[in-house]
């Protein structure tokens, strides 16, 4: 079973920073997952909320610059992409929710920038062609219109469905199946909650993570039911834990 780190690392943090992306790729998680967002600017950002926490709440993300946004200690994809470097996975979530200030469907404006910047840095498949980058990328997303357009793309990437808690995961394992992504992304309770579901994506053909993983007694039992991958706060305490 896999170890993602959420958010790169929440435990110390800060969350979704080179910083924290370093520290779980250094502490031997096998990837990461970081959360993405776009700037008045254009550029995409790695940043979980549609307004800054804390005391510099007025305006949202999409109306800040990147470098206003930097000075906040929000980091660009691409400062994240760099730190990684290609050290296992990373899982790129499109946040686009209905309701929010950068909510941009059907343009779908985030997840064409974001095709746009993989392909420039050599995640680009002609087709027919053996992609030039194994596909250590993966873009989720709750909007499924964002991962059918990063699907339809020519790039070496997988694509994965987000679910809600107490959404169905059947449901989900029959979506990813019917409009070829490769995995689903659970909430650790609806699977737990289902001990047969693992077995059911894996005979699908499916790939099984859950979000968010908080304490090593959930990993294991998740682990134990055959979850490929678990996406947790602390990576670091999880990989000491499960491979002692």
């Amino acid at each position: 079973m896999q170890v993602l780190g959420h958010r790169g690392s929440r435990t110390p943090g800060p969350e979704n920073t080179v910083e924290a992306v370093d520290a779980a790729l250094r502490a031997g998680a096998d990837g990461i997952e970081v959360d993405v967002r776009r700037s008045v600017d254009g550029d995409l950002v790695c940043v979980h909320d549609a307004r800054i926490p804390g005391r510099l709440t007025g305006r949202a993300v999409i109306r800040r610059t990147t470098r206003e946004l930097s000075h906040l200690g929000v980091p660009t994809l691409t400062d994240v992409l760099d730190v990684w470097d290609g050290r296992g996975r990373i899982i790129l979530e499109v946040k686009n929710q209905p309701g929010q200030p950068d909510f941009d469907a059907p343009r779908e404006e985030t997840a064409r920038t974001l095709i746009d910047l993989l392909r420039a840095r050599g995640f680009g498949r002609v087709s027919g062609a053996v992609p030039q980058v194994p596909a250590a990328v993966t873009v989720s997303s709750f909007d499924w219109f964002a991962i059918e357009a990063v699907r339809d793309a020519e790039i070496a990437v997988n694509t994965a469905f987000l679910t809600m808690p107490r959404m169905s995961v059947a449901g989900g394992i029959a979506y990813v199946r019917s409009a070829g992504h490769q995995e689903l992304h659970a909430h650790v309770s609806s699977v737990l909650g289902s001990a047969a579901m693992p077995e059911r994506a894996r005979a699908a053909g499916v790939g099984l993570a859950t979000w968010t993983v908080a304490s090593v007694a959930d990993a294991e039992q998740l682990r134990d039911a055959g979850v490929d991958a678990v996406i947790c706060d602390d990576p670091a305490e999880l990989v000491r834990t499960l491979r002692r």
